[in-house]
């Protein structure tokens, strides 16, 4: 392939490919950066800037592939780009001037590899696989920054229920003694009477009671309709048997 260095605006260019078996390379463009107001992030003459980076490459994977031909790399860092296609483009930083000469002078042809036996890199559901293992948090990690914050917890109540202790304890120039009336909760609080949690659970029976959904299909409602007439019946007849015997005392007798 014949490259046109007018259009590669002072770049130097040089190939990657994933690994040794690849018959796919793509060119990356490569050439020092060095501008007027330079980033102390980016040093001046440690620093290569490299365009049209294949969307399979990482920052780790990079960095071993530009160690393994110029040098020590001390940052490979990948910055936003608006490109559709997936290409990035990223500051690589090395940790000698010498590196950086040794980029600038590779060869047209020469080729990065980025997946080597040394070195592998992880694709498919490999790299899935790691990637969701690194985003758990460990069990161990998680139980200390539980255990450190319960820790600071606890100690800011402490400290907070000495002040109000010794707040309400002091007794100012006029002789008056300062009162605080707020509630008590946690491992603070009062223990609850016996009639106060049977009162808060009869409260919470009757919220389930409430959200049960009574009546909703139809035969719940013909059920129900037939379970009130026969109750309608029933009180009938009792009301009849009342209504006799409250004749039969009021009977009228003389003698």
């Amino acid at each position: 392939m014949t490259i046109d260095k007018r259009k590669t605006l002072n770049f130097n260019t040089i190939w990657i490919r994933f690994d040794a078996e690849s018959s796919d390379r793509h060119q990356l463009f490569i050439k020092e950066h060095s501008v007027r107001n330079q980033d102390p992030k980016y040093p001046k003459g440690e620093t290569l800037f490299v365009v049209n980076i294949p969307p399979y490459a990482t920052a780790v994977s990079l960095k071993q592939a530009f160690e393994s031909s110029c040098g020590d790399v001390k940052l490979v860092d990948f910055i936003e780009n608006s490109n559709k296609t997936g290409f990035k483009t990223a500051y690589v930083v090395f940790k000698k001037e010498v590196s950086l000469d040794k980029a600038l002078s590779l060869q047209q042809e020469y080729t990065l590899t980025l997946s080597t036996a040394d070195a592998p890199v992880a694709t498919g559901i490999t790299k899935w696989c790691r990637e969701y293992n690194e985003s758990l948090i460990k069990e161990a990690d998680l139980k200390k920054t539980i255990e450190d914050y319960m820790h600071g917890y606890d100690q800011r109540e402490t400290k907070r229920l000495e002040d109000e202790n010794a707040a309400a304890e002091t007794v100012d120039d006029e002789g008056w003694t300062t009162i605080t009336g707020k509630k008590k909760r946690g491992q603070f609080a009062l223990a609850r009477k016996e009639s106060t949690i049977q009162k808060v659970q009869l409260k919470e029976e009757g919220k389930k009671h409430k959200k049960q959904l009574l009546n909703f299909y139809t035969f719940q409602i013909r059920e129900a309709k037939k379970q009130n007439l026969a109750d309608l019946r029933k009180k009938f007849e009792l009301d009849k048997k009342k209504l006799e015997q409250i004749k039969a005392k009021r009977k009228f007798k003389p003698f």
